[in-house]
């Protein structure tokens, strides 16, 4: 409940400085020079590590003013960044810390399940299906023994449509309504094939163990 209530603030803020300067946005948006992008990716990472401003405001800022193309691929370097960024902290630097923090998440044996079965597919399920939160799969990917090229193409995979959709709705935010509603509604049409997908395969690794 708490989190909710956060979570509104921040984009109620968010929102209310877009409002009041929402002219001086409007020119940096319009300003897409190719020669900014290396402080973009930059930025996406740190976003993605440190989340001053929520990454899926800036991913969709990124559509805004590069297009869905650029900026899908600025968002993806950023969240693949910071998700390599936790797993080597994980597992060579703050091992405790981290191990401490994921005790404390309830669904974390279910998830050690999946990874004991398959290590990609688990990784790869919680990013098409953001229903572990994305902190947790990091951390606890670095403590396991899955491997790091293991660990890098299925989050890389795994993160490309949410980030495609994200640079599509900033890119759709100043242009027709109807064109967002689309958006969305086929992005909520894959994560239903991709759940339903993920249950069958999560039932027949099930009975494959009983048996």
């Amino acid at each position: 409940m708490k989190k909710g209530i956060l979570f509104l603030i921040i984009y109620g803020m968010i929102l209310s400085f877009a409002f009041s300067y929402r002219e001086p946005l409007m020119i940096w948006l319009n300003e897409s020079r190719l020669s900014h992008l290396p402080i973009m990716f930059i930025l996406a990472i740190l976003f993605g590590v440190i989340p001053i401003v929520p990454f899926s405001v800036f991913a969709g800022l990124m559509g805004a003013k590069y297009g869905v193309g650029i900026g899908s691929a600025i968002n993806l370097i950023g969240s693949v960044g910071a998700a390599a960024t936790f797993f080597i902290m994980a597992r060579y630097f703050f091992v405790e810390k981290f191990q401490n923090y994921i005790s404390k998440y309830k669904g974390i044996k279910k998830f050690d399940r999946i990874i004991s079965q398959n290590a990609f597919i688990a990784v790869l399920f919680s990013r098409l299906i953001p229903v572990v939160p994305p902190p947790v799969v990091n951390i606890y990917s670095g403590l396991s023994t899955m491997l790091f090229k293991t660990y890098i193409i299925a989050t890389t995979m795994g993160q490309i449509p949410g980030m495609i959709i994200y640079a599509y709705l900033g890119n759709q935010l100043f242009a027709a309504t109807h064109s967002i509603f689309i958006g969305i509604f086929i992005y909520l049409a894959f994560l239903i094939v991709v759940l339903i997908v993920y249950r069958w395969w999560y039932k027949g690794k099930s009975k494959v163990i009983l048996e």
